[in-house]
């Protein structure tokens, strides 16, 4: 998943503030908004950690047989935007 990123833009004082590049590539403005990019990219890193365990837990349950769950989880990973 791709991250957001910061810009500063500069205009005229007192008018500065900063563009937000967000993954699916919309632009959002904000005067104040490091505090939550940086949570926002945390939990970024928090979704690929947890995808990351389910892949491997999906690997270790096929040898189990658990193959409605692993199809339920794929399912699951093809929603998120």
């Amino acid at each position: 998943m791709k991250r957001y990123k910061l810009n500063p833009i500069i205009i005229a004082p007192p008018n500065k503030g900063f563009l937000i590049q967000t993954p699916t590539g919309k632009t959002l403005f904000d005067t104040r908004p490091r505090g939550i990019v940086r949570e926002l990219n945390l939990l970024i890193d928090r979704i690929n950690k947890l995808e990351e365990a389910g892949d491997a837990l999906c690997a270790a349950a096929a040898f189990m047989g658990w193959h409605m769950e692993i199809e339920k989880w794929n399912k699951a990973k093809e929603a998120k935007p």
